[in-house]
């Protein structure tokens, strides 16, 4: 079962939208990846370093678990090295330590140039905006409070009380979109997805909802853009500042 988490916000109103925007987080709004993915691997190393053949890296965690999290993670960590990943022990504590570790990153962690001002032009146009993200909201919210720039508290006010998480059932399985539409009660022809993973894109696909690839933090945008769009995805995107001219023919404006 998704997790839902509300913040007042008077803009957003449930069924006044005409078109929503249902956005993953980390590496769509902001670079969350290089923070949280090493302080994972760091953390598997250590309890399992032992018990496989060569160190676990970053690069290894990108080719074949990215976009994955928490139970579905562990479960394919088990498979990929022929070993037990126990979510339990890997995860113990781990929201608490994320938040500790972005609260220490010098500079704060970096949010998608021009993504607010790309919400701001979509929701001129009509557009609702919803969170939904494989990781806990709380990690988003921390990972917003320590945005570079400060504008973490702006970001945070755009999606009002429409935070999503897939909480056990992860993607690619569709069940956070279509709890999030079921909730906020949209149908798929009014939604538009922001993903930057094939897992995620897996989830927003087979939800029925037109996808757009986010490639700006991408390691070789290039690639996973024609990644992506092999998936399903309607086009791929580098600069949020590009999305509004993007999502214009599939939208009314009388």
């Amino acid at each position: 079962m998704s997790r839902f988490f509300h913040l007042p916000y008077e803009r957003v109103g449930k069924m006044t939208k005409k078109y929503w925007l249902l956005v993953d987080f980390d590496n769509t709004m902001m670079e969350t990846e290089p923070f949280s993915v090493s302080t994972l691997v760091e953390r598997f190393n250590q309890l399992y370093g032992k018990e496989i053949e060569h160190p676990f890296t970053l690069a290894e965690f990108q080719e074949h678990f990215h976009g994955q999290a928490r139970e579905n993670l562990c479960e394919n960590m088990s498979r990929h090295f022929g070993i037990k990943v126990d979510y339990p022990t890997l995860f113990e504590d781990r929201e608490w330590r994320m938040m500790q570790y972005l609260k220490n990153v010098p500079g704060g962690i970096p949010m998608a140039p021009h993504i607010l001002e790309a919400f701001a032009n979509l929701e001129k146009k009509g557009f609702g905006f919803a969170f939904v993200s494989n990781n806990p909201i709380q990690r988003g919210l921390a990972t917003m409070r320590y945005a570079a720039g400060g504008r973490g508290m702006e970001l945070a006010r755009v999606f009002g009380h429409n935070f999503f998480e897939s909480g056990p059932t992860q993607k690619p399985k569709p069940d956070v979109y279509l709890h999030a539409m079921e909730q906020i009660g949209l149908k798929a022809e009014q939604c538009f997805a922001i993903e930057d993973s094939a897992t995620g894109v897996g989830a927003s696909v087979t939800a029925g909802i037109r996808t757009f690839a986010f490639t700006g933090f991408a390691d070789n945008p290039k690639k996973m853009a024609g990644k992506l769009i092999g998936m399903g995805c309607v086009a791929a995107f580098h600069d949020w500042a590009d999305l509004p001219k993007m999502l214009a023919p599939y939208i009314e404006t009388t």
